[in-house]
């Protein structure tokens, strides 16, 4: 277990914006405005119709990294490009040196269609190199919790982990490693400018996951499905569905990692940053 999680800094509701149908996500913001925010949440898990716009500064040459959830995109570019890809599969872009690319979504079997697209901002020496593309499935490591412990995997395997650390049948914290690596499960994707983490994180009602974050980064949170705790036993912070919580690296003093505790009644699902 971690000695001393990371606290949480603040914590922010992006703007959520009406969008395709665009009659669900007026009566949505209707709803919020109220101050039937739990209605409008649950309703909008089940009928979409609304965005949040969540700038982390990038310029133009910067990746950016597509998270599917429901249907996806449809992807053409300059070099040369023809991709269609989603339900759960992740793209990294990054336009570099110059590339013109459109995207066109398109929606799954049940007509949904949910995506998370982040605008990463690299170092001036790593702007300038030739655009690249990568597109894969995201691996998974699965972690078994008890209600207030976290055991780490006993050993890793190449793609995924599976450990069954606790007895009465506990289902597992599923981590779907979209960037960077998570108890020996790596993404595989190469970035230029330093390492990044993005994981994708499912967690049970009653589970605990806890991670190392990387020396020096912020981390951020991002609650898409449910509720989590996040920070040290002793300061937990709630991170209801929709909000972004930062946990900065100014704040990391003697401490060592991310905690998030499901004590919610439903699934938690968050994204993880840092």
């Amino acid at each position: 277990a971690l000695a001393r999680p990371r606290p949480v800094g603040s914590v922010v509701k992006p703007l959520r914006l009406p969008v395709w149908p665009v009659v669900n996500g007026l009566a949505l913001t209707a709803l919020d405005l109220l101050g039937q925010q739990g209605l409008a949440t649950d309703l909008e898990v089940k009928l979409g119709g609304r965005v949040a716009p969540m700038s982390l500064d990038a310029a133009d040459a910067d990746p950016t990294v597509t998270m599917t959830m429901h249907g996806g995109l449809l992807h053409r570019d300059s070099i040369g490009v023809k991709q269609k890809y989603g339900d759960g599969q992740v793209q990294w872009l990054t336009a570099g040196k110059g590339m013109l690319h459109e995207e066109m979504w398109w929606s799954d079997q049940s007509g949904r269609a949910e995506l998370f697209q982040l605008w990463l901002n690299l170092p001036a020496r790593s702007k300038m190199l030739p655009p690249k593309i990568q597109l894969f499935s995201p691996p998974l490591a699965e972690v078994t919790t008890a209600a207030a412990a976290f055991t780490a995997p006993a050993a890793a395997a190449p793609k995924t982990v599976s450990v069954d650390a606790v007895a009465g049948g506990a289902r597992p914290v599923r981590v779907h490693v979209m960037g960077g690596e998570h108890e020996g499960v790596s993404a595989g994707v190469e970035l230029a400018g330093g390492p990044v983490t993005l994981l994708r994180v499912e967690l049970p009602v009653g589970s605990v996951w806890e991670c190392d974050l990387p020396a020096g980064h912020n981390c951020v949170i991002y609650t898409r499905l449910g509720a989590v705790k996040a920070g040290a036993v002793s300061e937990m912070t709630d991170v209801t569905a929709h909000h972004l919580a930062y946990l900065p690296a100014r704040l990391a003093s003697g401490s060592d990692g991310l905690r998030l505790e499901n004590a919610a009644g439903i699934e938690a699902d968050v994204l993880v940053l840092a």
